[in-house]
């Protein structure tokens, strides 16, 4: 084995007894494989090493802590540029509080440099106290804030910041300087369950091949929080899945926003933390209840002690106890419970009322040893997820703990001095760490050295996996555009189909072995253009909420299920196996890739996320995709957004999408039309199409080449196409014609002196589909295009068909109908409304739309029939107007007219639908070939309707009068009565 040197020696005595202040990370040596496992581990602690622990040091610390969080909270509240109007700041002083000595274990205990910690966002301030102490905040590059910029960002709770300095956000944030390893913390509920999929990412990695360290998962989650239905969707499948390297530690203070918790003790049988225990023990969880502080404990030991613990455990309510807390006489204290608990009447005699007062506060949520004592044994737990439930008090060391509207409030300015006071913090000087030489900071010095060298290993392993992966992914070239599916033998395939397509064949690529001489039965070697997809393949991972079969993902199902091998395949022993089906039964081989749940869309997005993120967290680029029915994507949309925030690289295929699927009728119907940050939506009509998106995401994926956009979404439906129809259109473009001279003209609408565009020689195929590729990837292109046809008098017969997703096929009909009245409908086809008119689009000033497709506002200026006086002529001035159609909200492409400035129609989903067939459920919506004709129609009409206002003083003497505006259904008879006023 290698070692690595400590940076420094440490004087053993400085640190608590039998503390080794530094672990080297250990690496496996002469690996004849590069991708096999080298696991950075720490030596444990244990609790022979604990017992070595001096408390009153962890308590010196503490205190500190809990002064500079509660001086950042009030500070950030006080600030001196605050505006009239502006909303509080805030900063939850008593929840933070409340976390003190559960975030001390494990900052100053129990956790290394290679966990990963969700902390509830409320208690962030106390996280960057600590980090503050520890000498912990750390710009990008890994190197540390001076004590200037760390003063800096204590003082900079909640405040915006140009990048010049540094802050803290309101709650755990990748922009923190103290965020490494930490889960982003803003949305309740979902960090502890990325915490458990990020602990299954690393199993998984870990079990395929790759580098990982050896790290355990902490979450810490409010009682009140733990009410939330993301975390309680995803205990069984933790169990299940035996993720034994996760932890959560419930903080439970009993109170919530609103106030003092109150629960059902009588109908529930016990406290909400008996009900806890008791229901995460059903579910195959490790619990382990950290009830009791060492004073508790010593009268437990006294005469009718146990009479005592049993008041605590079982006679109180929580509201019962949290009122008890808010009772300041002992005296009167002493009576009340007497009257209501006689039987404590004689363990109330024999304590003093100090000892009262003091064993009612002691919470074993606040002695630092029990807790890392609890947090230890739940790593010895290999296969069960743990649950530790730390009973706390909220405000802790504050003058509003326990008080029922603490949540919110803040310390009075008294009382942040007086803590100031109590740490000997003098003069101007708000933030401060121990004075060197001092106990606290030679253990502080000793610890962050160790938590440090273990951050920076990792950053080492990533980026020695970084190194390792664009090597490997070059080594049979780039990888290609395409992966070659032929549909021209299927007929009508739809995009879902395609997809299936896609991922088998990924699959088949990853499971083939390069080496032909140890190619299996029925395998075929290779190819050239296979080869630079096998790195890729293996790197895919897909996922579903019970809907893989449904969702044309059997072929990455198939024996390839990836879980805890739990059960005998007996279908296969008993001769009942349906081969027919994909073989569900789990396992842990390097060619299983697909990770299967119950319907449980929120747990699924979680995991999605947390696989994406590998490629950050540890340089190793999984390509994880998940399927799911659009519609239920609404179900799961916080952690979606939390994928999205968190920057997590990832393909999310909603599918079936929107009306389309038209026998589903209205529960399935409404699209999950979203438009977020670092996200880039998808939605493609040709199976061609989809093949070049997903390539190219994959592409982008693995080469860390999708900033701005990490996040895929894919809509896809099971309405099939013909896919012909794309080559046919576009060979008919005079821009892909082969020496052309003149305009030309269809070959059913002949036009004297144009060109038969059919007696036209095209470029190749090969040539034409590149140039479409590289549109298709920039969000739209056109599929019908009539300039250079002749009769193309833009400003008097032309309309843009801006078309999306299966209604594509809408445009293609609608645009001949249109021609047949001499009316020219380009269609173009919209692959991704973000790119084109979204946020990625907005950051370029739409350049694509205006100037790559040359759609704009450009004023056609016509000679009018009427002259008023002189030699003048009156002109008519026409745009090109838009008729945008699209199987979801209007907000996806409505804004396409006013980007450019033109008169704009959009057909949308604007109604619940019903059942029917397609035909019948797009005329229902006014989004079939005929409500885009009548669409088109309109736009026309109205623009022919306006007027150009030229000033007098440009006109002279001329003038002209003023006649009757018309209404656009003079020019084109509408369908239905309109009203004209």
């Amino acid at each position: 084995m290698t070692k690595i040197t400590p940076p420094l020696e440490i004087e053993p005595e400085l640190l608590p007894r039998g503390l080794n202040p530094w672990t080297p990370p250990l690496y496996s040596a002469s690996l004849p494989d590069a991708r096999k496992v080298q696991i950075l581990k720490e030596k444990p602690l244990d609790n022979s090493t604990l017992k070595n622990v001096k408390p009153e040091v962890l308590d010196s610390i503490a205190r500190r802590a809990h002064y500079l969080a509660t001086q950042m909270i009030w500070q950030a509240n006080h600030r001196p540029d605050k505006e009239k109007g502006d909303p509080k700041i805030g900063g939850h002083p008593a929840a933070s509080a409340s976390s003190l000595h559960i975030m001390g274990a494990l900052h100053l205990l129990v956790k290394s440099g290679f966990d990963h910690i969700a902390n509830k966002p409320h208690a962030s301030p106390t996280d960057h106290s600590y980090n503050y102490l520890l000498d912990l905040l750390l710009k990008n590059d890994l190197s540390k804030l001076t004590q200037e910029q760390a003063d800096q960002a204590m003082h900079g709770l909640r405040k915006f910041t140009d990048g010049s300095e540094y802050t803290f956000q309101s709650y755990h944030s990748a922009y923190d300087p103290d965020s490494y390893n930490f889960f982003p913390s803003g949305t309740v509920g979902i960090p502890p369950v990325e915490a458990g999929y990020l602990a299954l990412a690393y199993r998984y990695a870990r079990e395929h091949g790759y580098e990982v360290p050896d790290a355990h998962f902490w979450a810490v989650c409010g009682d009140s929080e733990f009410r939330e239905g993301s975390m309680y969707e995803a205990v069984p499948d933790f169990a299940e899945r035996e993720i034994g390297s996760l932890t959560w530690i419930l903080d439970y203070n009993r109170q919530s926003l609103d106030g003092q918790r109150i629960t059902n003790k009588e109908i529930m049988n016990g406290t909400d933390a008996d009900r806890v225990e008791r229901t995460m023990a059903a579910n195959g969880w490790e619990v382990i209840q950290v009830r009791h502080g060492s004073k508790r404990q010593a009268l437990f030991k006294k005469k009718d002690g146990d009479t005592f613990k049993n008041f605590l455990e079982k006679d109180l309510a929580d509201y019962e106890l949290q009122a008890l807390l808010l009772v300041q006489d002992m005296k009167a204290l002493k009576k009340g419970i007497a009257k209501e608990h006689p039987g404590m009447k004689k363990f109330l005699e024999s304590v003093s009322d100090q000892e009262l007062y003091e064993a009612i506060r002691d919470f074993g949520g606040h002695d630092m040893v029990a807790l890392a004592e609890a947090m230890l044994k739940s790593k010895q737990s290999k296969r069960k997820p743990t649950i530790i439930i730390a009973h706390t008090l909220k405000g802790w060391g504050l003058k509003a703990a326990a008080q029922p509207g603490n949540h919110s409030s803040l310390p009075q300015e008294e009382e942040v001095m007086e803590l100031k006071a109590k740490q000997g913090i003098k003069g101007d000087k708000l933030y401060e760490r121990f004075a060197t030489g001092t106990v606290e900071a030679k253990f502080l010095a000793a610890r962050s050295e160790k938590l440090y060298s273990e951050i920076k290993a990792q950053h080492a392993l990533k980026a020695k996996n970084q190194d390792y992966f664009l090597k490997k992914l070059t080594e049979f070239g780039d990888i290609p555009q395409s992966l070659e599916i032929n549909t021209k033998m299927t007929s009508y395939p739809h995009t879902q189909w395609m997809l299936g397509q896609l991922t088998a064949k990924l699959t088949r690529i990853s499971n083939t072995p390069l080496d032909e001489s140890k190619l299996g039965e029925k395998q075929k070697a290779l190819t050239a253009l296979e080869k630079p997809f096998k790195l890729p393949g293996e790197l895919f991972i897909s996922m579903a909420p019970d809907v893989g079969t449904s969702t044309n993902l059997n072929p990455a199902m198939d024996g390839k299920i990836f879980g805890a091998p739990v059960v005998q395949d007996l279908e296969t022993e008993l001769g009942v196996k349906d081969h027919k089906l994909p073989d569900l039964v789990p396992g842990e081989d390097v060619t299983d890739r697909f990770l299967r749940f119950e319907i449980a869309e929120g747990n699924v997005m979680s995991c999605v996320g947390a696989f994406g993120k590998m490629r950050d967290v540890l340089g190793i680029p999984l390509i994880p995709l998940m399927t799911v029915y659009d519609f239920f994507i609404k179900r799961a949309l916080d952690q979606y957004f939390y994928n999205l925030y968190w920057k997590s690289s990832f393909i999310c295929v909603g599918t079936p999408s929107g009306v389309t699927l038209s026998p589903e009728g209205a529960q399935h119907g409404w699209k999950s039309d979203i438009q977020i940050p670092n996200q880039i939506t998808w939605e493609p009509y040709f199976c061609q199409e989809l093949d070049w998106i997903l390539c190219d995401t994959i592409k982008r994926h693995v080469l860390n080449d999708n900033a701005g956009r990490t996040g895929t979404l894919l809509r896809l439906v099971t309405r099939g196409a013909e896919q012909k129809d794309m080559v046919h259109y576009l060979k008919k473009q005079a821009r892909f014609k082969v020496g052309l001279e003149g305009a030309l003209s269809r070959a059913e609408f002949p036009i004297a002196g144009a060109l038969n565009e059919e007696e036209i020689n095209t470029q190749e195929e090969t040539q034409i589909m590149a140039t479409i590729r590289e549109e298709v990837l920039k969000g739209a292109y056109y599929l019908i295009d009539y300039r250079g046809y002749a009769g193309y008098e833009p400003g008097d017969n032309v309309v843009n068909i801006f078309a999306m997703g299966a209604l594509v096929a809408e445009a293609i009909k609608a645009s001949e109908a249109l021609l047949a009245r001499g009316i020219y409908g380009n269609v173009i086809v919209v692959t991704s409304s973000d790119l084109l008119i979204g946020i990625q689009a907005h950051e370029n000033d739409y350049e694509y739309l205006k100037n790559g497709l040359g759609v704009n506002s450009n004023l056609y200026l016509r000679k009018a029939d009427e002259v008023t006086t002189g030699d003048l002529i009156t002109v008519a001035g026409k745009r090109i107007p838009v008729v945008s159609v699209a199987d979801g909200e209007a907000g996806l492409l409505d804004n396409i007219g006013s980007v450019i400035g033109v008169r704009q129609e959009s057909l949308a989903v604007r109604k619940h639908s019903k059942c029917g067939r397609p035909s019948e459920i797009y005329a229902y919506h006014g989004i079939d070939a005929e409500s885009i004709v009548e669409a088109c129609g309109k736009v026309l009409a109205e623009t022919a309707l306006e007027k150009v206002i030229v000033s007098e003083s440009a006109l002279g003497e001329a003038h002209q009068v003023e006649g009757r505006a018309g209404h656009w259904t003079e020019l084109w008879p509408a369908k239905t009565p309109v009203h004209k006023h």
